[in-house]
């Protein structure tokens, strides 16, 4: 996926559905065209893949415990203390590479995509180094992205970027944060629907 279009890009920010809802994110323009995805591979923090192999390493664990029969929610339940503890050590490492200099919060985000506020404008196709810190520990993702869109919203600019170069695993993760985050939406607004039709 190299020399992209806008049409390209537009299409591809479509793939995914995305939700509305701020996290940290670090974004820096850098010169050039998109790198490889070998140049990807080799430009991934240790931090970002140690969160990323923890992870997955979790949830392969826990999937396996359902073959032991009566013991295996105790175990089940050990086994997540444990990996909420290194959940928290790796979110404290994982916070060291959040650079604040660079720092911003999406306004929306998904697995094709996200949009954030910024004080410049970015002209589209520029290519960014983006960095996504996600919610309850859920890990973090190192990409490179493109940029979408960038329209004026008051004495701010909305950019819209695609992630053009991310590992599949990546992609996935970030498809269970929104989708989470979508849940936890949805559940929000029935309580509120529910607390109008009592009162």
């Amino acid at each position: 996926m190299s020399d992209l279009t806008l049409k390209q890009l537009a299409d591809t920010y479509q793939d995914y559905f995305s939700v509305e809802h701020g996290i940290n994110i670090n974004a820096k323009a850098i010169n050039g065209p998109l790198p490889s995805t070998a140049a990807l591979d080799a430009a991934i923090p240790p931090p970002f893949l140690l969160a990323s192999n923890v992870n997955s390493l979790s949830g392969s664990a826990l999937r396996s415990l359902n073959r032991l029969g009566e013991m295996a929610e105790e175990l089940a339940n050990y086994l997540q203390q444990q990996a909420r503890k290194i959940d928290l050590l790796l979110h404290y490492v994982l916070q060291q590479q959040d650079n604040a200099n660079e720092r911003f919060i999406t306004q929306s985000f998904g697995a094709s995509g996200c949009s954030y506020l910024a004080n410049t404008p970015l002209a589209p196709l520029t290519v960014l180094e983006l960095k996504l810190f996600l919610d309850n520990n859920d890990g973090a993702v190192f990409c490179y992205a493109q940029v979408l869109s960038c329209e004026q919203q008051a004495e701010k600019w909305q950019i819209k970027v695609v992630f053009t170069r991310i590992r599949d695993e990546d992609r996935e993760l970030i498809v269970r944060a929104s989708l989470h985050q979508q849940s936890k939406l949805l559940k929000q607004k029935a309580e509120q629907r529910q607390q109008h039709s009592s009162s």
